[in-house]
């Protein structure tokens, strides 16, 4: 971070430039977005530059947005000029905030603005809600291009936004680069999830992870085929069995306190690199979204690619279990039982339940060998938290009070939200097996993401665990608050605000 002069503070990120600039007569900026409020009741006034535009054309509503062009706002002219109506104030949420003004930012760079000045002179507790913002913006500059091919004559030019200028005052640019910090490791993870299958391998992702690692002071360890066979992770290693593909458990270890010796927290990420149902095959509609089952694990990198530049002051592993799901002759199969690490066993009863089967292995492997203070599970785990939440929250089940109140609020500011669904114990009757410690599927149409949950009690060791269910927020299938479609790296804020509140 580099102080230029007195008012103007400059980060350099990767291809797009934050600044804190503390008055928009100060900035440079051809374009700038001037978040627009409503008054009690709905009531909207247009301020003095924009006058030519009628209240019918723009009254403030939340989301709605007109652009001027060569507009005068105090003694600085702009190209162009985005007015982005907020609704009333007393009513706004911090998730529309965010989501508004990154969808203006989108709008200004498909018009080809090259630096955008946002003016948040009004924008109420800006400093919390500053690296939501800031990160929201990252994201919404990230596209998955990779593999398009276009010919020459085909290729227009891009789009591409130099520079956001952050209009408010110098003691927000620490929360701006924060943002910043937080809005790389986000889109690290979403380009994992975007892989696709045939790419991103359990080894593919494996060999990532060791590459992230070296570059993010972890250390970093990757168990195989041969070393899961001796630690008895017979759970993780039958899900594998229908594959060609071996599987890998990455071992992410960073210490925020080498001074300390145990470890705060385990997060422990699912991570299917392509999940085909296995015997119990999924319908082929819709089946190449499996690709996205890996989303869990890829959260887990992204976060914990970021310790170590937020300076988190905590001893934190990152644990991803990277597994393929296919049928075959050597497929595990419904009514096979199969032993965990930690001695419990499990009735397969619908190989498409795979998931908490893998979790089961890294969640025990996870509490045997780093006994954390506490341990989160973050998995694309069941359809049925899909059809309780929609893609606007992921599902949280956690005993502990404390813990499950810690992370809804680490939610609420990094704007991953979660809702908290019931952990009563009668829930923990309907997966168990009579013939196993449990069996991997509950009560048909019944509380599916709790019965994930209960299935997984046996492995998370009786202490501090929250689980958390993705499945419906880890993808988007068209453009939303300024993201792209494919991964939206689901996990990655929410744990690295809850990783500095430990």
């Amino acid at each position: 971070m580099k102080k230029a002069h007195t008012n103007k503070i400059q980060f350099q990120g990767d291809g797009m430039k934050f600044l804190q600039i503390s008055k928009l007569g100060e900035s440079n900026a051809d374009s700038c977005i001037i978040p627009l409020w409503q008054k009690k009741g709905g009531a909207f006034e247009p301020p003095a530059w924009a006058k030519e535009i009628s209240k019918g054309e723009f009254g403030g509503a939340s989301a709605q947005m007109a652009l001027l062009r060569n507009v005068k706002i105090g003694n600085k002219n702009f190209e162009k000029a985005l007015m982005l109506g907020m609704g009333e104030m007393q009513m706004a949420q911090a998730g529309a905030i965010v989501a508004n003004i990154a969808s203006a930012f989108c709008a200004l760079k498909q018009k080809f603005a090259s630096k955008i000045a946002i003016e948040l002179g009004e924008v109420s507790d800006v400093q919390k809600i500053l690296p939501a913002i800031a990160s929201q913006i990252k994201m919404a500059d990230y596209s998955f291009e990779k593999y398009i091919v276009k010919d020459e004559k085909d290729k227009q030019p891009k789009a591409q936004v130099q520079e956001v200028q952050f209009i408010c005052a110098p003691s927000c640019a620490a929360q701006i680069k924060r943002g910043e910090i937080i809005g790389n490791a986000a889109n690290y993870a979403r380009s994992l999830q975007n892989e696709p299958s045939n790419i991103a391998t359990p080894s593919y992702l494996a060999s990532r992870a060791k590459k992230m690692a070296g570059a993010s002071a972890l250390s970093c360890k990757v168990l195989g085929k041969k070393e899961l066979s001796k630690l008895g992770m017979n759970a993780m290693l039958a899900v594998a069995s229908g594959s060609a593909q071996e599987p890998a458990l990455a071992i992410l270890e960073y210490r925020g306190n080498p001074s300390k010796k145990g470890w705060d927290c385990a997060f422990v990420g699912k991570g299917v690199t392509f999940d085909s149902g296995g015997i119990s095959i999924k319908p082929s509609r819709a089946m190449d979204e499996m690709k996205f089952d890996k989303s869990g694990a890829c959260a887990v990198m992204g976060a914990m690619s970021a310790c170590k530049s937020l300076d988190i002051k905590k001893n934190i592993v990152g644990i991803c279990a990277f597994v393929e799901n296919m049928p075959s002759g050597t497929a595990y199969k419904p009514g096979d039982i199969v032993r965990a690490c930690n001695g419990k066993t499990i009735e397969v009863l619908n190989t498409d339940a795979e998931g908490r089967v893998v979790l089961a292995d890294a969640l025990a492997y996870a509490q045997k060998t780093y006994s954390p203070q506490i341990l989160i599970d973050i998995a694309t785990l069941t359809g049925a938290c899909v059809v309780a939440l929609g893609d606007l929250a992921a599902g949280i089940m956690c005993d502990d009070e404390k813990l499950c109140e810690k992370l809804i609020v680490s939610s609420n500011e990094s704007g991953e939200r979660l809702w908290p669904l019931p952990t009563w114990a009668e829930y923990d009757e309907k997966v168990k097996s009579e013939i196993a410690t449990v069996k991997n599927i509950g009560e048909s149409g019944i509380a599916g993401p709790i019965a994930g949950y209960s299935f997984l009690k046996p492995f998370a060791g009786g202490g501090k665990w929250a689980h958390i269910d993705i499945a419906g927020v880890n993808r988007l299938l068209k453009p939303k608050w300024g993201l792209s479609f494919g991964g939206t790296g689901f996990g990655v804020r929410l744990a690295l605000v809850f990783f500095s509140k430990l």
